[in-house]
């Protein structure tokens, strides 16, 4: 079935603002919309960012998104939508993310070397992998996940600390609740999350952005997880390229201690 048949199909189940966009595509003259973003004067560098500053806009809440996974596809096409799905939100996410803003949070990072994660269930999963990557350069650093844990934490905040928030929708409970704390205690906020005008957003003094769009609960849930920790590598990277020879030296010692110990030779 067509796009275009899909969106009559589906019309009377629309929102309002949905079905705001579905009269402009079911409308709309193709000719102009295969012009450049640049021509339409919108200010986008893309019709991709536009489309997604487009939904952030209208609401920062996920709204249900419709799966697309079917359990009678072919394997073959499940596994190439996994793919593609996952490539998709990378892409997107570049488009949205301010280096900018990876590279003061960066910075930030490398100048006390002390680093916490905050998030639950995927995103506190994220939080262990970037508490490894920063460990193994020397860094102070620790993933919290356990509600209780997280603001007990927070109460020990300093302001040398860095507290990154991870949370896709941006309005997880004891997250908001821990970075309030750690906050009050002057511990510098840096938010990775879908949705810019989230609490956590606006708690945040760097706001890093993905755009992956998927339900809020869901037991497949792993689009925002890809994202996150692709800007958790950004910032380790940076970090790793400004610690300098002798940290390097330690990092090529603990490699080879990994290979002796815990590799089949």
């Amino acid at each position: 079935m067509s796009v275009l048949k899909q969106m009559n199909s589906l019309y009377n189940e629309l929102k309002p603002v949905q079905r705001i966009i579905a009269d402009y595509f079911l409308a709309a003259d193709f000719e102009s919309l295969n012009s450049s973003i640049e021509d339409k004067r919108l200010g986008y560098d893309s019709f991709q960012h536009f489309k997604i500053s487009l939904s952030r806009d209208l609401k920062y809440e996920p709204d249900t998104v419709l799966p697309i996974f079917n359990m009678d596809d072919d394997p073959k096409l499940s596994i190439r939508k996994v793919f593609s799905e996952a490539i998709s939100n990378l892409q997107a996410t570049e488009a949205v993310v301010s280096f900018d803003a990876i590279k003061r949070a960066a910075e930030r990072i490398i100048e006390t070397k002390i680093v916490y994660f905050f998030g639950l269930g995927g995103s506190g999963k994220v939080g262990s992998i970037g508490e490894v990557w920063f460990s193994h350069i020397g860094y102070t650093a620790r993933a919290v996940s356990d509600p209780y844990e997280m603001i007990v934490t927070a109460g020990h905040a300093q302001p040398a600390h860095n507290i990154i928030a991870l949370s896709h929708s941006g309005s997880t409970v004891p997250v908001i609740d821990a970075v309030n704390i750690a906050k009050s205690s002057g511990a510098f906020i840096i938010g990775i999350t879908n949705y810019s005008k989230s609490p956590i957003a606006q708690l945040s003094e760097v706001v890093l952005l993905t755009a992956c769009p998927e339900r809020r609960v869901h037991f497949a849930r792993s689009n925002s997880m890809v994202a996150q920790s692709t800007i958790l590598r950004s910032l380790y990277i940076l970090a790793a390229a400004r610690s300098g020879k002798g940290v390097g030296e330690r990092v090529d010692d603990i490699e080879a201690s990994v290979n002796a110990r815990l590799r089949i030779k």
